[in-house]
C-alpha cells in the first residue's frame, strides 16, 4: 500500500513540476566483476543547495500535499523527497526535530521497517555530514533499487570496516539490538551530547529484508567527488562526464574504502 500510494504521487508530483529528480538515468559501469551504477547529477542539485531550500527543515508540518505520503505512527511520517536520487524515493522522519547524529532508537526502526515491505528496497541512513546527511533533522530513506555490491557485503568481501547482520525477517527489536552492538563494536558512541541526547561519530546503515549494513565513515569527500550511504551498495552519483572518467580511474571500491576505514 505505501508503495503504491508513493508511485501515485510520484506521477502527479513529476506532472506538476514540483518533484526535481537528481540523477539522470542509470549508467554500468563493470569494474572487478561488480556492475556499479552510476547517475550524472542534473542541474535539480542547483535548487537543493539553494539558500532559499537548504535554509528550511522540510521535516516538519505543515506538509505539501505533494511531499505527504502517510504517518507511519504517532510520531513518524513517510513524505516524498522532492529531490530524489531514485525515483520514487521515500523519508521516514520524526515529526518533532531529533538530530541526525544522536542514537537510534527502537523507535526509528520501527517505523523505517514499515517501508521494507518488497525484496528491492533499500534503506539507508546518513549520521551528520561526515557521512553524507544534507538535512540534520532524524530521517530514514528508502528506495528500489539494484544493489551490485550485495554479494560482497553478505559474504564478508568489503575491503573497509564494517558489520553485517543477515536475516530471514526483519524484526524492529532484533535490528535496534544489532545496531547497539554494532555501535560499541566499531566504537561510534562518544560522550558528547547535542540537544541533550548521546552523540556519535559519522556512520552510515544499509537496510534490506535479508540483511543490515554498518559502516564508520571517516570522512565524505575524496578530490571533488562527495558520496553518502547509497553509495555503499553499489550505486553512484556524479556531476560531470569528467567526475566519472575520475572515478573509473580511481576506482569504485577505493572510493569506498577510502571514505570509511580501512581493514586491518
Amino acid at each position: 500500500m505505501l508503495w503504491n500510494a508513493c508511485e501515485e504521487k510520484t506521477k502527479v508530483a513529476l506532472g506538476s513540476g514540483d518533484l526535481l529528480p537528481l540523477t539522470s538515468d542509470d549508467i554500468i559501469y563493470q569494474q572487478q566483476g561488480v556492475n556499479y551504477i552510476v547517475n550524472l547529477l542534473t542541474d535539480n542539485m542547483k535548487i537543493k543547495h539553494s539558500p532559499a531550500v537548504s535554509a528550511q527543515d522540510p521535516f516538519v508540518a505543515p506538509y505539501t500535499h505533494c511531499d505527504y505520503i502517510t504517518d507511519m505512527d504517532k510520531d513518524y511520517v513517510c513524505l516524498l523527497n522532492r529531490f530524489p536520487i531514485v525515483v520514487p524515493h521515500l523519508l521516514v522522519c520524526a515529526k518533532d526535530y531529533i538530530p541526525q547524529t544522536s542514537v537510534l532508537t527502537l523507535a526509528d526502526f520501527t517505523a523505517w521497517v514499515k517501508g521494507i515491505t518488497r525484496s528491492d528496497v533499500l534503506g539507508f541512513f546518513n549520521a551528520g555530514h561526515d557521512a553524507g546527511s544534507s538535512q540534520m533533522h532524524r530521517h530514514m530513506q528508502l528506495v528500489r533499487t539494484a544493489i551490485p555490491l550485495e554479494s560482497q557485503i553478505v559474504n564478508g568481501l568489503l575491503p573497509f570496516k564494517h558489520v553485517v547482520f543477515v536475516y530471514t525477517d526483519l524484526n524492529p527489536k532484533q535490528l535496534y539490538a544489532d545496531y547497539l552492538v554494532a555501535m560499541e563494536s566499531l566504537q561510534l558512541n562518544t560522550t558528547k551530547l547535542v540537544n541533550g541526547l548521546a552523540e556519535c561519530l559519522p556512520y552510515n546503515i544499509l537496510l534490506t529484508e535479508r540483511w543490515m549494513l554498518i559502516i564508520p565513515r571517516v570522512k565524505n569527500q575524496v578530490e571533488t567527488l562527495s558520496g553518502h550511504g547509497v553509495n555503499f551498495s553499489g550505486r553512484f552519483l556524479v556531476s560531470s562526464e569528467q567526475q566519472l572518467a575520475w572515478l573509473e580511474n580511481y576506482g569504485f571500491m577505493r572510493f569506498l574504502t577510502d571514505c570509511g576505514f580501512e581493514k586491518k
